[in-house]
């Protein structure tokens, strides 16, 4: 342990016994139970991080919660825009696929379709088996959860590194209803629209929208057309049976399109092309030249039932789901104007998922049990192409592969919390999975197999179980305090190599696991005035999943491989605060230390990776944010919020070679709303300070020497109009 990390550790010990101590002082103080009072206090969390709902307060769980007002006032209509906002957690919004979500330190890039998420997406309780749908619009929302570390006893596989929870809001029995409009600079449009209400006694009806546009953030100057655009519809819908006080049924069902040409690579150098004019490249002008024009298609469509039945002393739930999308990618791989080398996928995704729970108190004892099924078919067709300027062969010639991978998913749960006291108590929970898992694979390689070579179809299996054990120890030395040290293992799945693989590979990888200790804090301060979360963790991994790029046969390829070991530990905090009405204040920050312990033979040259830094890891992130409303006139009120986001290098490949320095950002919003009438005008801007910075880096794919880099969105700012009824 470093001396660094001792002192961090210190001080979070320290920090807890102070929580303990200043919120016993407060147990004396009077109650504030009227809406003057609440207006002067921080508002109380209610979450489902459990499947079952407790205060944020005495969650036992690293967790941030984002209620429907937090995004708004936030101005988040996508999950990137929560970058940098929650402590412990990286966002980089590369492309409709391969979105990087890394959470303390661990991520998965989703190029190889065999290849499982580290960060679980869930939507009303659904599972995503990919996180390509993950990054659509956000919109008529109740609530963003993100809980941090492995969460397999309670949500199962691939939650390895934490999990995303989206809560969609439910219709009641009054008719509601939001409309947004915006406009922004790049001739952006944004539209949101929302009604819900009753149908007749006991059934209710909820319908929402969204639609953005946007022209693109890079000029192709060789096609003369724009890039990294928006076009994206969204659509969902909700009906609510309750036939009697101890039923309610919810059906869901939600469609998505998108033609968002989103990760467009600008050229950072072309290595072998110095001394030409093709070396001559400016990597921040957001200009590329490249003789074909990148594309990004996806549909993504849902359903599913959820029945809530109250049946002796708890609730027995059933959640039936059936997912799927489609995503279409087409990509220039040299990055030049000449005919070198591109690529298109397509990705076929559908997938069932049955869950059947109760939950229930026996005494001291509050528990969730149950059992959980998942079905998933991944087709995917993907085409290379040799152009002629490579100088290997006359016309342009392709190299096809094929692979469809099925996966079966079967588990068992049993969580609860039992109480020695009102002040001690206990929280375990285990967790049984069986996994299998079927790839159908086959390669028509380029006529000379320079690219790929020939493989015949051909059926590779492989199937695992794992225990997922978690255990919290908790106290509560008074009402509003919390003090909780944690143990829990997570695995991810072990999966295939689709893509440059030669026919001698086995392809198959192994499962990662994770074992991670935690202790932690939470407490409302200041007479309700502020709320506080500090915790420190230290996770070590097994058989770490790494996917990255390199070098087989002469020929650059991604592959995923088990890296021998790798540790992250560090300490997260969140603080808000409402010092006087109308004020907020919230802070976060995040300490991270992410290593690989012993990554030996990282690549098939014998590279030596131990003692480098996981990708998308910064060991020094946080933000800080303020907000004031201030009454106006009669029922007019001024809005001001301005954020700052910052974080330290970040490094974006296994290797350590390519990275982006330490940066800081702006985000900032004002306006006015009446709160009668119900609506609101804002101004709003993002990246006020235009700061060019990369969310991704490497090593081109066909061109020696040369590396890529995907830029994150620039300076936008725009206005907004809002209507509630």
């Amino acid at each position: 342990m470093t001396n660094q990390f001792r002192k961090i550790v210190k001080w979070s010990l320290c920090t807890g016994v102070a929580l303990a101590g200043i919120t016993q002082a407060q147990a004396q103080q009077a109650s504030r139970d009227s809406a003057a009072a609440q207006d002067d206090t921080v508002p109380e969390i209610v979450v489902t991080a459990e499947r079952r709902e407790t205060r944020l307060l005495d969650t036992p769980i690293a967790l941030s919660a984002f209620t429907a007002s937090d995004l708004e006032d936030a101005n988040v209509s996508r999950i990137e825009d929560l970058a940098g906002q929650i402590p412990g957690v990286f966002i980089a919004d590369r492309s409709l696929r391969t979105q990087s979500i890394a959470i303390r330190g661990l991520s998965a890039d989703l190029n190889n379709p065999g290849l499982d998420q580290s960060v679980g997406i869930y939507v009303d309780g659904v599972y995503m088996g990919r996180a390509t749908p993950g990054n659509a619009s956000l919109f008529d929302l109740e609530r963003i959860e993100v809980l941090r570390g492995p969460q397999g006893a309670l949500y199962g596989k691939n939650t390895i590194a934490g999990a995303i929870n989206y809560i969609t809001r439910l219709p009641g029995d009054t008719l509601e209803g939001r409309f947004e409009a915006g406009y922004g600079n790049y001739d952006a449009w944004q539209f949101r629209a929302s009604a819900s209400g009753p149908l007749s006694d006991g059934v209710s009806i909820g319908l929402a929208g969204a639609i953005d546009q946007r022209s693109g953030f890079i000029h192709n100057s060789a096609t003369g057309t724009d890039q990294d655009d928006l076009d994206a519809l969204a659509l969902r819908g909700t009906l609510r049976i309750q036939p009697s006080a101890d039923i309610d049924i919810i059906l869901r069902g939600d469609i998505g399109r998108d033609r968002t040409n989103a990760g467009s690579s600008e050229v950072l150098n072309n290595g072998a092309f110095a001394g030409t004019p093709l070396a001559d490249v400016d990597p921040n002008d957001r200009n590329i030249a490249q003789n074909r024009d990148p594309v990004q298609d996806r549909d993504t469509w849902g359903v599913s039932a959820q029945i809530d039945w109250a049946l002796g002393n708890g609730t027995l739930t059933s959640l039936t789901a059936w997912r799927g999308f489609t995503w279409h990618n087409f990509a220039d791989n040299d990055y030049t104007v000449l005919d070198m080398l591109a690529s298109g996928i397509d990705e076929d995704q559908e997938q069932v998922s049955q869950e059947l729970r109760y939950a229930g108190e026996a005494g001291a004892l509050t528990y969730v049990a149950g059992l959980y099924y998942f079905h998933q078919q991944l087709d995917t067709n993907s085409i290379s192409t040799v152009g002629v300027d490579l100088g290997i062969y006359p016309d342009a010639v392709d190299a096809i592969v094929k692979g469809d991978v099925t996966s079966d998913s079967y588990a068992a749960f049993l969580h609860g919390d039992y109480a020695f006291s009102d002040r001690l108590s206990l929280t375990a929970g285990l967790r049984y999975t069986y996994e299998k898992k079927k790839l159908v694979h086959a390669q028509q390689g380029d006529p000379w197999q320079v690219l790929l070579p020939n493989i015949a179809q051909r059926t590779l299996e492989r199937s695992e179980d794992d225990f997922s054990p978690s255990a919290s120890l908790n106290y509560k030395p008074g009402e509003d305090v919390l003090l909780y040290a944690s143990y829990s293992r997570g695995f991810k799945s072990g999966g295939f190599n689709v893509f440059g693989v030669s026919p001698t590979d086995d392809a198959r990888y192994a499962p990662e696991h994770v074992d991670s200790y935690e202790i932690g804090a939470k407490a409302e301060i200041l007479g309700g005035r502020g709320r506080i979360a500090v915790d420190v963790f230290r996770m070590d991994y097994s058989n770490l999943q790494v996917n990255q790029l390199i070098n087989v046969g002469g020929v650059p390829r991604f592959m995923t491989s088990n890296a021998a070991s790798a540790r992250t530990r560090g300490l997260e905090a969140e603080l808000v605060l409402r010092p006087v009405r109308g004020l907020d204040l919230t802070a976060t920050y995040t300490y991270l230390d992410a290593d690989f312990i012993d990554y030996r033979n990282a690549t098939s040259g014998g590279a030596d990776y131990t003692g480098n830094r996981l990708p998308r890891a910064p060991e020094h992130s946080g933000s800080v944010a303020a907000q004031y409303v201030a009454p106006l006139a009669g029922s007019l009120e001024l809005f001001l919020r301005g954020e700052a986001i910052a974080h330290s290098r970040v490094y974006f490949g296994a290797d350590n070679v390519y990275s982006q320095g330490g940066l800081a950002l702006f985000n900032a919003r004002v306006g006015i709303h009446d709160t009668d009438m119900g609506w609101g005008v804002y101004l709003w801007g993002r990246n006020i300070g235009n700061r060019d910075y990369a969310v991704q880096r490497s090593s081109g794919a066909i061109v020696p020497g040369q590396a890529i880099q995907t830029l994150a969105a620039p300076r936008t700012y725009g206005v907004e109009a809002t209507f509630d009824f």
